[in-house]
């Protein structure tokens, strides 16, 4: 079974269709994620919110699910409990 070229998956895996968020936005997202996540996004959450902003791109880059799980329009944004 051929696969595509490994450029291929590099590119679609860099590619953000989401819209960018503001760095409150950011943060009231790791917030939600530690509150409602498994344990590693737990942790990855409490990573992001101490982490500089070079690793936040790194980490919103590498695991792009966090945004529409926990950003905003997501079933857990406007909750109160955390």
């Amino acid at each position: 079974m051929l696969q595509p070229p490994r450029s291929t998956l590099l590119e679609s895996a860099q590619t953000d269709s989401k819209p960018e968020m503001t760095q409150s936005e950011i943060h009231r997202m790791f917030q939600i994620a530690q509150v409602h996540g498994g344990s590693f996004m737990r942790r990855l959450a409490a990573a992001g919110l101490v982490a500089d902003p070079d690793n936040v791109g790194k980490i919103l880059r590498t695991w792009p699910e966090l945004q529409g799980i926990y950003g905003p329009g997501s079933i857990h944004w406007s909750r109160d409990d955390v």
